[in-house]
């Protein structure tokens, strides 16, 4: 490899994924890593549905006052 860094490319291919991890190995943790993202992002959908349903209750909660004072206030 230093040969090809000084006297430019040779016809040797030196990929080889991971020097670490077997590609078995390499691959489960890339699956792992997958699964949870997926679950990040499941769990986001369920906050911004769950902010969403309590800003429309306080939206309602808002309007129900609203009616309500401009009933009081015709009698």
């Amino acid at each position: 490899m230093a040969y090809d860094i000084f006297k430019g490319q040779t016809k040797r291919d030196w990929s080889c994924g991971s020097l670490l991890l077997p590609a078995k190995q390499q691959q489960a943790l890339f699956n792992k890593i997958d699964d949870v993202r997926f679950d990040i992002r499941r769990s986001g959908n369920i906050v911004k549905i769950g902010l969403l349903s309590l800003s429309a209750a306080i939206a309602l909660v808002a309007v129900t006052n609203v009616v309500r004072t401009s009933v009081e206030h015709r009698r």
